[in-house]
């Protein structure tokens, strides 16, 4: 005999749930405490492929299909100063607008003290040469984003810190999915599941009831597995059960609806008189009950009781 309650609440949503927020935590965390330095080995006056002074004209060897981006200190002007113009064999190149989108844009610096923006981009499709020519008063930097991505990304505090906001992103969802397809599950009735001598399987389903509520003894659920093999193997028996919302009354009912429990203990006092009586007169106890019965002989002849059948 096999026993299945139904299935119980998985612990598994509330783990993933948990890991997936651990997760995110540590991984937002170490973004949080690390881009910061990452950003100040990165500044534009440390890590550049080139440097255009004011009024300068450089010549750069790039890379095909790699994203350059001109920069400019702006912290004191708060805007760029003048201009540049990009040259590849002699015709000029025009710059693309910094946009979300191409990963270009404003970069600050030590709690935003120093700002660096970004002028223009060029991609070029193969490897090439290009002249840069400074129409500004001020500096302006040569970048190589993809050296930027590469030298940010490799960094082992951040390679671990995206790892465990991914590893959150599939979590979170994941935990939402197993939450709702066990609160789906877990109305499913209980059932008993026995197996007969001749090799049958009967299922006994209890709808209605809990896992909180009352635990069939042996002989109920035999009791219903006799019922549901009279009604045959596509046979369906529907069982009405109603638990008892209090205590059973501590005393006896009568055993037939003519004897009211009030004249219950005047029987047994009548029964015990007529013992004793019996023992000092040496009689028989039939005797004596016989006697002391003929006086409502009459009024029994009148309405039959459970006594015409009885005495027989």
């Amino acid at each position: 005999m096999s026993e299945d309650i139904g299935q119980k609440n998985s612990p598994w949503p509330k783990r993933l749930l948990i890991a997936g927020i651990i997760t995110f935590i540590l991984g937002a965390a170490g973004l949080w405490n690390t881009l910061p330095s990452i950003n100040d080995d990165l500044i534009p006056d440390n890590f550049n492929d080139a440097v255009i002074e004011p009024g300068a004209t450089v010549e750069v060897n790039l890379t095909g299909l790699r994203i350059y981006s001109l920069f400019q200190n702006t912290t004191e002007s708060n805007e760029i100063d003048g201009s540049v113009t990009v040259l590849q064999d002699g015709e000029e190149v025009e710059l693309r607008d910094p946009s979300m989108f191409s990963g270009i844009g404003e970069m600050e610096y030590d709690g935003g003290k120093i700002t660096y923006s970004p002028m223009g981009w060029v991609q070029p499709s193969e490897a090439t040469t290009m002249e840069f020519l400074s129409q500004s008063n001020q500096t302006i930097y040569l970048v190589d984003q993809n050296k930027v991505s590469e030298e940010a990304f490799t960094h082992p505090v951040i390679l671990s810190s995206c790892f465990s906001l991914v590893i959150s992103v599939c979590l979170l969802p994941l935990s939402v999915i197993l939450f709702f397809m066990r609160k789906k599950d877990s109305g499913k009735s209980s059932n008993v599941t026995l197996q007969t001598s001749d090799g049958r399987q009967l299922n006994l389903q209890m709808e209605g009831l809990t896992n909180s509520g009352a635990v069939l003894t042996t002989e109920q659920i035999y009791a219903l597995a006799r019922l549901q093999e009279k009604a045959g193997p596509d046979g369906k028996i529907t069982l009405d059960i109603q638990m008892p919302s209090g205590l059973a009354s501590k005393s006896v009912p009568p055993p037939f609806s003519d004897r009211p429990d009030d004249n219950s203990t005047n029987a047994v006092n009548s029964f015990k008189q007529s013992v004793k009586q019996s023992q000092q007169s040496k009689q028989p106890i039939s005797e004596v009950d016989t006697e002391s019965s003929t006086t409502s002989s009459r009024d029994e002849k009148k309405s039959p009781n459970w006594k015409d059948w009885d005495e027989g």
